[in-house]
């Protein structure tokens, strides 16, 4: 589940900021999460950390491909939104 969420996140993310004419060099994405003690045994949280290496890319424009990930082309997140709390955090170095 969170190989296909981070997977779909990166695709989303490194498409969209090629086509903002972005330069990236490397993406790492990590996912943990922390799952239920009770039936369904589901995530109740997901944690996300974003390493981005680019040298033009701007916070906002980070911010803006993971919205579009989130609210448009991630299926997985579509399909956990409202029952898991997804919590991202990101960082870009040059």
């Amino acid at each position: 589940m969170l190989l296909s969420l981070t997977s779909y996140i990166g695709s989303a993310i490194l498409t969209i900021l090629r086509k903002m004419r972005k330069s990236v060099t490397g993406c790492e994405i990590n996912a943990r999460g922390i799952r239920r003690q009770e039936h369904p045994t589901g995530f109740e949280t997901i944690f996300i950390t974003i390493l981005l290496n680019s040298v033009d890319t701007t916070v906002d424009d980070l911010q803006k491909a993971l919205q579009m990930s989130e609210e448009t082309y991630c299926p997985v997140w579509a399909m956990i939104k409202g029952n898991v709390a997804v919590n991202t955090h990101f960082a870009i170095t040059k």
